[in-house]
């Protein structure tokens, strides 16, 4: 048995091991950042759609709105609502959704500011934030607005450890 060869074989060995130990650093470093770049993508489609619902929700109530004050104009007039004139008519509905749209693009075209006292503008701003809440995975109200949906992130798919076999 001849030392100078168990020796050479051990340091064969040992640098072995380390490039596979630095091949599987290398491999995991990559998949967090695969990871990583899953979770910032899944974030940001959690924050527009939450936004999509707010506008969708804002629209829908202003139809709501337009009903009501429509059937209380009838009452008035002594018009008896029957199937026949108990729902706002269809070309309403389709004549409003078009300027809710051209809003809804507008929010995201302008940086942040008021017009007649209400807020428009900076949805990147507001969707950047929504997302970073999402993951920093903490109990908060939909873009920090006390009216909207509170809701515990920490809960999501995204703040689940990697697990690798």
């Amino acid at each position: 048995h001849d030392p100078a060869k168990s020796a050479m074989g051990s340091m064969v060995s040992k640098l072995e091991d380390k490039v596979k130990s630095g091949q599987l650093d290398a491999r995991l470093a990559d998949i967090k950042q695969a990871k990583k770049a899953r979770d910032i993508e899944l974030s940001v489609r959690i924050a527009s759609t939450r936004d999509r619902l707010c506008w969708i929700a804002g629209y829908y109530g202003f139809m709501a709105t337009m009903s009501i004050a429509r059937h209380v104009s009838m009452h008035r007039r002594g018009i008896h609502m029957h199937w026949d004139n108990f729902f706002l008519p269809l070309n309403v509905a389709v004549i409003c959704m078009p300027p809710f749209l051209f809003t809804y693009q507008l929010d995201l075209a302008l940086s942040p500011m008021k017009v007649m006292g209400l807020p428009i503008g900076g949805k990147a701003n507001r969707l950047s934030e929504e997302a970073a809440r999402i993951r920093a995975g903490s109990t908060h109200r939909w873009f920090d607005c006390s009216a909207l949906p509170e809701v515990d992130d920490s809960t999501l798919w995204i703040h689940r450890p990697i697990c690798l076999p």
